[in-house]
């Protein structure tokens, strides 16, 4: 990955932002930091505090859940322009959810999440298009989950609703 590239640059070509005017993605840059992670870094612990929401630009990332009885339980694996730690967006939720584990070496960008919790309130435009994509992430993210969390529960009858 080239470092010596400007971070606007980076927000410019990332889908997420794509909506976004010029003026916008610069006010998102301006709140943005590019941060380098080697394999097996975790830049979000669950239970951990919510500071940064992260676009991964270059890598491959695991989210994993804690199972009780059970462990730590894969949810998925994302890679460039994935998000991670959009609960940094959600106010009522005052910890992590899920752990996020680097596979790879890899290149984010972190998004201060109170800084971008304030400038979704004073532009809306901006609000509505960050808004309308975290909850297509979080969709997604709880679908994966339900998923995961369903075939773990077939594959383990010890766990069932029905034996307890």
């Amino acid at each position: 990955m080239d470092t010596s590239t400007n971070i606007a640059t980076f927000i410019d070509n990332i889908p997420l932002f794509l909506d976004l005017s010029p003026d916008q993605r610069r006010k998102i840059s301006a709140i943005s930091t590019l941060i380098e992670i080697d394999p097996g870094d975790v830049p979000i612990q669950e239970g951990g505090p919510l500071d940064l929401l992260y676009i991964i630009l270059e890598g491959e990332i695991k989210v994993e859940v804690f199972v009780p009885t059970i462990g730590q339980v894969i949810t998925s694996k994302l890679s460039t322009h994935d998000m991670i730690g959009w609960s940094a967006m959600t106010p009522i939720v005052r910890q992590r959810t899920g752990t996020t584990t680097a596979l790879t070496h890899c290149w984010l960008i972190g998004l201060n999440g109170k800084l971008l919790r304030s400038l979704c309130e004073e532009d809306h435009d901006i609000g509505f298009i960050i808004y309308q994509r975290i909850s297509n992430v979080a969709a997604r993210s709880f679908l994966t989950t339900r998923i995961q969390l369903m075939d773990l529960l077939t594959h383990q009858p010890s766990h069932s609703i029905e034996n307890k």
